[in-house]
């Protein structure tokens, strides 16, 4: 089996790094924190000056080789119905992350979404089973197909706000998206392991882990 590429060599880290987060272990920049993480000169257990939501993310980041479930390269599209997810139980306030309908790209985001209590709503747009990055080839992930989901799931009458999280790999369709639907668009990283550095303090580890 030839494994799909997940894009971990597009994976970043540097730009989530405050200098409150490197400087307390002298390290000279963010770069060298990173570089000593990797190396395995410095343990996160010894950064207890970050943020127990920081320090998981960044745990599931340097693993992200172990943390992606490997899928098949894809030859022909895998579709699952266009659906929206809803994960430990979202209330309105919930974030909102929009994929394709590619079965692997669902394998993926739900192994990563495994990894946190935090709620979210997971938006399937209808792309014909092409994984997100083949969507944008074909141009099978559109503006109109983004509408039809949110309008089909009535995403508007389940969340008290008008922000959605596209995959980094959407982001020249950013102003078309948000035109078309009215909503705030933000573009998330290209790479999935890098979702819990991306959402910040909302990306809650479980109970017990990074005490």
């Amino acid at each position: 089996m030839f494994a799909a590429d997940l894009y971990i060599d597009r994976l970043e880290l540097v730009p989530y790094l405050e200098p409150e987060d490197w400087q307390p272990v002298g390290a000279r920049d963010a770069l060298d924190f990173v570089d000593r993480l990797k190396q395995g000169g410095l343990a996160l257990a010894d950064c207890r000056h970050l943020s127990r939501q920081k320090r998981y993310a960044l745990s599931l980041a340097l693993r992200a080789q172990e943390i992606l479930p490997e899928v098949p390269s894809l030859d022909l599209p895998r579709p699952v119905p266009p659906d929206l997810f809803e994960l430990n139980e979202p209330g309105p306030e919930a974030p909102v992350l929009v994929s394709g309908n590619s079965e692997f790209t669902l394998t993926v985001l739900t192994g990563v979404l495994a990894t946190t209590i935090s709620p979210f709503y997971l938006l399937l747009v209808d792309c014909r089973g092409d994984t997100v990055d083949m969507a944008m080839v074909y141009q099978s992930f559109t503006p109109e197909r983004l509408v039809r989901g949110l309008t089909t799931h009535k995403l508007a009458e389940r969340v008290n706000h008008r922000r959605l999280i596209i995959s980094g790999w959407c982001a020249p369709l950013r102003e078309a998206l948000a035109q078309a639907s009215g909503w705030e668009i933000a573009v998330g990283p290209v790479c999935a392991a890098e979702l819990p550095l991306f959402m910040g303090e909302h990306w809650q580890p479980p109970a017990g882990l990074m005490d």
